[in-house]
């Protein structure tokens, strides 16, 4: 029972603000998005032995019970393929979230030569340092950064298209 409490608080603590946010997004009320939260979390615990992919699984538990919370509050009229089509519902690979699927594509190895060069993406992409300031970082001058992030930024649009993002409005 203590592992189960340890991977739960785990889980929760990595997915919670993520699974908030979609169904804040989705509901647009606090109160009800904390609810449908509670009744998500309650049943993730209640299956956490039976879960292969935790981050799938609440997706779609989060989905299901958007769709209850829908149904009781408007007693069936909502047109529930509407809220399906929209672009936070939609799925590629699992559940589409730009934020996952930019974690996915800095996860993969394939998109890095070596652990340097995920260090620069990070430094640069997310941290918004300048090409000097990264290049102090790693030693590098600042056309070898302009070169590695250059090559690093194919490799991850390359990810990208693969995954059905032609350009940066299928991510909006």
């Amino acid at each position: 029972m203590f592992w189960k409490n340890r991977e739960f608080a785990e889980a929760y603590g990595d997915y919670y603000p993520l699974v908030f946010s979609i169904v804040y997004t989705k509901v647009g009320n606090i109160e009800d998005a904390e609810d449908i939260c509670q009744e998500v979390f309650i049943k993730f615990y209640e299956k956490l032995e039976t879960i292969e992919n935790r981050r799938k699984w609440l997706y779609g538990a989060l989905r299901l019970q958007i769709f209850s919370h829908f149904r009781k509050k408007s007693r069936g009229s909502v047109e529930l393929d509407e809220v399906a089509d929209d672009v936070g519902f939609s799925f590629v690979n699992g559940f589409r979230d730009v934020r996952i699927i930019l974690e996915e594509a800095f996860d993969e190895t394939a998109n890095f030569n070596d652990e340097r060069e995920r260090v620069l993406f990070d430094l640069i992409a997310i941290r918004h340092f300048t090409y000097e300031e990264a290049g102090r970082q790693l030693g590098w001058n600042k056309r070898q950064v302009r070169y590695r992030y250059g090559e690093i930024v194919k490799r991850v649009l390359d990810y990208l298209r693969k995954k059905g993002i032609d350009k940066l409005e299928d991510l909006l």
